[in-house]
C-alpha cells in the first residue's frame, strides 16, 4: 500500500522548495535571500523533513527581528512551537561565531584608530545581556587587543567591580592600557553616581601600576556612551 497522496504532496513540496532555496543560494549568494529564508535554511540541519516556514514565522511573531531571535534566551526560544534544544544550539553557535568575528576584527589593529569596530564589538558582546556585566579589554603599547574578558556579572542593575583585580590582571597580561565596559540592561545610557565613582577608583588604581585607562563605555541595547566624550574621564 502506497503513501497517502496528501503526505506525498507535502514531501514533494518541501523537497522541491529546499532544492530551489539551495540553488538560489549557490547561484546568487546569501544576499539574494531574505533574513527569514536564511534562518529557514539554517534550520534545515535540524528539520530533516517538513515545512520549516511556520516555525520561522512563529519566531518572527514572537521576537520581531533576526537580531532579537539570535540573542533571545534559550528558555524563551523553547516556548516557540517547533523549537527544541538542537535549534537553540544552532542559534547559540551563530551568536558565538558572530561574537568571535568581532574579536578577530579587533586583533592586530590600533583600536583607537578603529573605534567603530570596538563599539560594534561591545554591542555584540553586551548589548543583549539581561543582567549587568562588566568587561575589560586589555591593550598593549600599540593599542592592540591582548585579551577581553568578563570580570563580573550581577543583577539587572548592578554588578560588583574590584579595581585591584583589574590592575592585577593588567599586569598579568602585560597590558599598558585598557578599556572598561559595562551594560545597562534597561537601555538607559546615563552613568549613575556609582558608575562615575567606580571609574575614578579604577583610574587611580591603574595609575599606581602605570596602566592607562583609555575609556569607560556603557552599552544599552545597540547604543553606547563614552565617559571620555562626556568629560568624565
Amino acid at each position: 500500500m502506497g503513501k497517502p497522496k496528501s503526505e506525498k504532496k507535502i514531501k514533494d513540496f518541501t523537497t522541491g522548495h529546499r532544492g530551489r532555496m539551495r540553488e538560489k543560494l549557490r547561484q546568487h549568494g546569501g544576499e539574494s535571500l531574505t533574513h527569514q529564508e536564511l534562518l529557514e535554511m539554517l534550520f534545515y540541519a535540524n528539520f530533516q523533513r517538513g515545512d520549516v516556514k511556520p516555525v520561522i514565522k512563529s519566531l518572527y511573531a514572537r521576537f520581531k527581528t533576526l537580531d532579537h531571535i539570535i540573542h533571545a534566551p534559550a528558555s524563551e526560544l523553547m516556548e516557540v512551537p517547533g523549537i527544541g534544544p538542537s535549534s537553540v544550539d544552532l542559534l547559540t553557535i551563530v551568536r558565538s561565531l558572530f561574537y568571535r568575528l568581532g574579536q578577530e576584527q579587533l586583533r592586530y589593529n590600533d583600536v583607537l584608530s578603529n573605534w567603530e569596530a570596538v563599539l560594534n564589538f561591545m554591542v555584540k558582546r553586551l548589548g543583549h545581556e539581561a543582567i549587568e556585566k562588566f568587561m575589560v579589554i586589555y591593550l598593549n603599547s600599540q593599542n592592540e587587543v591582548i585579551k577581553d574578558e568578563i570580570m563580573s556579572s550581577g543583577t539587572v542593575d548592578r554588578t560588583a567591580i574590584f579595581p585591584r583585580e583589574i590592575a592585577k590582571h593588567a599586569l598579568e597580561y602585560r597590558a599598558t592600557a585598557l578599556i572598561i565596559v559595562h551594560n545597562h540592561p534597561t537601555g538607559q545610557l546615563r552613568p549613575s553616581k556609582a558608575d562615575i565613582e567606580m571609574t575614578r577608583q579604577v583610574k587611580e588604581v591603574l595609575q599606581t601600576v602605570s596602566v592607562t585607562l583609555h575609556d569607560h563605555i556603557i552599552v544599552g541595547g545597540t547604543k553606547t556612551v563614552s565617559f571620555k566624550s562626556m568629560g568624565l574621564l
